[in-house]
C-alpha cells in the first residue's frame, strides 16, 4: 500500500515522497477530480443501535483472514486475488445486500490490466451515505512470497465483517472492497489507487459523490501489536478524526488511537479530492521494532504477526464512529 508521505513541511517514514503524491494528487485532478456540487439530498439524524460495535465478531473475522492468507500472495490480475473475490462475494451472498463485482480495464506500468472492485450496498436503491472500504490485493513481489496478511488481508477481513454487521441495519451504506491499491512500481500516475480511483470516478460522472456523508477506510489492522495511527488530517478529515478519537473513547479504546504528524496516501484520497469528507483508519507501525514498520512490504508479514483481537478494535471503532456521524444532519444548516 501507498503509504506515509512527505508534505506539510515534514519528512515521514514512507518510501512514497512529495514528488510522487503530488504526481497522484495532479493525475486525479487531471481525470476530472474537480471537487463535488453540494449535496442535494439532506441526510435527517440515524440512530443506530447502542451495542452495534460489540456485534463485531473478531474471531469470525479471523477466519475470513485466515481464509484469505491461505491463497497466497494476491497481486492485482494475478489467479489468486480472483479465488479471494469468489470467496468474498460468496460470503456476502449469505446477506440481504446487494452485491455488484465492479469489473474495468486501465492501463499500468504492465500495460492494460483488469481490475475489479466489490461492492456490497445495505440498500440498494438509495445513494450511499457512507462508503466504508479497505483493500484486498497484496503488493507484487516476484523476489519473495508475500502474503499481505496484515497488509490487504486484514482490512478484507474486517470489511467482510462490519458488513455482516451492517446487514438489514437502516443505513444506506456501500461496503467496497478496492482491487489495485498497491503500486506496481510508484505510486505516481495510474499507478496504484486504482481501484478506489475508478469508484470515485464512476460516482462522480453518476453524480452520486456528492451524496457521500463519509468515506471510512480501513488499511493494515491486523498488527498483534495494534495501535491506530491516524494520518496529519487534511482539512476534510478532521471532523471524522475526532470523531474517531470519541468513538474510541466512549468504547474504552483511547489507548489504540494517535495521530501522525504526516499525511498517508491510501484509498481515501481520490474520495478527498472530490471533497467528500474522509478518514483512513491504519495502523503504519508494523514490527518488532518501534517506529521502524519492518514488517510492512516483505515476507514477514504472515498471520503469525497478526492477532484476532486487533481486528476486533479496529472493527469497533469503526461502527462506533460511523453509529455517531449517522446521528449528525448532514449537510448542517
Amino acid at each position: 500500500m501507498s503509504k506515509l508521505l512527505r508534505i506539510f513541511g515534514r519528512t515521514g517514514r514512507s518510501k512514497v515522497g512529495s514528488l510522487q503524491l503530488a504526481c497522484v494528487l495532479l493525475s486525479a485532478l487531471a481525470a476530472g477530480f474537480t471537487g463535488c456540487e453540494k449535496p442535494r439530498v439532506i441526510y435527517k439524524p440515524t440512530p443506530l443501535p447502542e451495542d452495534l460495535p460489540k456485534r463485531f465478531d473478531a474471531q469470525r473475522a479471523w477466519r475470513d483472514l485466515e481464509r484469505i492468507v491461505s491463497f497466497g500472495p494476491r497481486p492485482a490480475g494475478s489467479e489468486a486475488l480472483a479465488h479471494t473475490a469468489g470467496y468474498i462475494v460468496e460470503q456476502l451472498r449469505a446477506t440481504t445486500m446487494e452485491v455488484e463485482e465492479q469489473t474495468f480495464r486501465t492501463n499500468t506500468p504492465r500495460g492494460p490490466m483488469t481490475f475489479r472492485n466489490i461492492i456490497a450496498r445495505t440498500r440498494p436503491a438509495c445513494p450511499p451515505r457512507f462508503i466504508i472500504a479497505g483493500h484486498y490485493d497484496t503488493k507484487w513481489f516476484p523476489e519473495f512470497r508475500f502474503v499481505g496478511a496484515n497488509d490487504g488481508g486484514s482490512s478484507a477481513a474486517a470489511v467482510l465483517e462490519l458488513a455482516r454487521v451492517l446487514d438489514k441495519q437502516p443505513v444506506d451504506a456501500w461496503l467496497v472492497w478496492f482491487d489495485g491499491e498497491e503500486c506496481i512500481k510508484a505510486y505516481e500516475g495510474d499507478d496504484g489507487l486504482v481501484g478506489s480511483t475508478h469508484l470515485s470516478r464512476t460516482l462522480f460522472n453518476q453524480k452520486k459523490l456528492n451524496q457521500v456523508q463519509a468515506m471510512i477506510l480501513l488499511d493494515m489492522v491486523g498488527d498483534k501489536n495494534f495501535r491506530l495511527t491516524l494520518p496529519k488530517p487534511y482539512p476534510l478529515e478532521q471532523h471524522l478524526t475526532k470523531k474517531v478519537f470519541e468513538a474510541a473513547y466512549a468504547l474504552g479504546l483511547r489507548d489504540y488511537v494517535s495521530l501522525l504528524p504526516n499525511a498517508i496516501a491510501d484509498d481515501h484520497i481520490p474520495f478527498l479530492l472530490n471533497k467528500v469528507r474522509a478518514v483512513d483508519l491504519i495502523d503504519f507501525d508494523y514490527g518488532n521494532l518501534p517506529g521502524q514498520n519492518n514488517f510492512w512490504h516483505n515476507e514477514r508479514d504472515t498471520l503469525e504477526r497478526c492477532a484476532p483481537e486487533s481486528l476486533g478494535i479496529a472493527g469497533q471503532i469503526a461502527l462506533e464512529l460511523l453509529r455517531r456521524v449517522a446521528l449528525e444532519k448532514w449537510p448542517a444548516d
